[in-house]
C-alpha cells in the first residue's frame, strides 16, 4: 500500500516517543480535540467530510484526505471518527507555571496510568490550577491514552515534563511553595491550608510517594472512607484535594458542613491514599 509522508508520520508519532521528542509533535484524534488544539495544528489527516475538517480548511490549515482504509490503519481508536490532527507540543516551563500569584501545582511523581493522569490534567484545568509538573518515572504525557483523558485540558494549562522528583522539590521550596503530600498517614485534606503558593503531591500507584519525598513536605494528607470500598482511584483523590484548595481560595470561602477534624460521619472512617493495582488508593 502506498502511504503519502503524512500518513508515515502520523504512525511514527504514534508508535514512537523518540520520534514526539525529536520532532516535538504529537497527535491528537477526534473533532474535540481537533478543535482543542487550535492554532497548535501543524496539519489535518481526514477520511470524513466532517463539520472538524470544513473548520481547519477554513482557517488555512494544511490538510490531507486518506481512504477509509488508510484511516482505520493508522488510528488508535476502536471507532475512529475519521479525523485528526500533528500538532506542536505546547513550550511550557516551570517558570511559566509560577507566573500567577499564590499558584496552586500540582506534581505526579511516578504516576503511571494514562487515565489517571489525564484526568489530573483536567481536573487541575477545571479548578484553574497553575499548572501540572511530572516527574521522571511519571507515563508519557503524549501517550494517546494520556491525551484522550485529557479531553482538550492539556492545551488549556502549563503542564511540564521535567526530571528527578528531589530535585523538582528543592526548586519549590526555594521559592516557597508549600508541599502537601497524599498520603494514609496524613490529616484530613480539609485540614491543610491550600490557600497560598501550594504544590500538591500524587505519587505512584502502587507505591505512593517514597519516604525521602515525604519526609521534605511541609504537610501529608489522607481521604478518609467511611464505607467499604477498599480505595479510590488515584486521579479522584488528586481531584479532591484540587478542589478543597478552589473552595478555600473562593472568596469568601465556601463552607465545609465537617465541624471538627474527623467530621460528622457514623461508623468508623478510614484514610486512603496508598493506590494499588494501578486503579485505586488504599489505606
Amino acid at each position: 500500500m502506498q502511504l503519502i509522508p503524512q500518513v508515515r508520520e502520523v504512525l511514527n508519532l504514534l508508535e514512537k516517543k523518540k520520534a514526539r521528542e525529536k520532532e516535538k509533535r504529537f497527535v491528537v484524534e477526534g473533532e474535540h480535540l481537533v478543535y482543542e488544539a487550535a492554532e497548535d495544528i501543524i496539519y489535518v489527516l481526514y477520511s470524513a467530510e466532517l463539520p472538524a475538517v470544513a473548520w481547519a480548511k477554513k482557517k488555512g490549515i494544511p490538510d490531507y484526505k486518506v481512504s477509509k482504509k488508510v484511516f482505520e490503519l493508522i488510528t488508535s481508536v476502536e471507532t475512529p471518527q475519521g479525523v485528526l490532527a500533528v500538532v506542536k507540543k505546547p513550550e511550557y516551563s516551570l517558570k511559566d507555571i509560577l507566573a500567577k500569584a499564590d499558584p496552586l501545582i500540582i506534581l505526579c511523581v511516578g504516576i503511571q496510568d494514562p487515565g489517571n493522569l489525564g484526568t489530573i490534567i483536567r481536573s487541575a484545568d477545571a479548578v484553574s490550577a497553575s499548572g501540572v509538573l511530572l516527574s521522571r518515572g511519571t507515563v508519557d504525557l503524549y501517550n494517546q491514552k494520556v491525551v484522550r483523558s485529557t479531553m482538550g485540558s492539556l492545551f488549556h494549562l502549563p503542564v511540564v515534563e521535567t526530571g528527578e522528583a528531589e530535585d523538582i522539590i528543592r526548586e519549590l521550596k526555594s521559592r516557597g511553595i508549600k508541599l502537601v503530600a497524599a498520603d494514609a498517614e496524613g490529616k484530613n485534606y480539609w485540614q491543610s491550608g491550600l490557600t497560598g503558593p501550594v504544590a500538591i503531591l500524587i505519587g505512584n500507584e502502587g507505591a505512593g510517594l517514597p519516604d525521602e519525598i515525604l519526609k521534605q513536605c511541609d504537610e501529608t494528607v489522607k481521604i478518609p472512607m467511611s464505607g467499604k470500598a477498599e480505595s479510590l482511584n488515584a486521579a479522584m483523590a488528586a481531584s479532591l484535594i484540587m478542589y478543597e484548595a478552589l473552595r478555600q481560595r473562593t472568596s469568601p470561602p465556601i463552607p465545609l458542613s465537617i465541624k471538627d477534624g474527623e467530621g460528622e460521619h457514623r461508623g468508623g472512617v478510614r484514610s486512603s491514599l496508598s493506590i494499588s493495582d494501578g486503579e485505586g488508593v488504599r489505606g
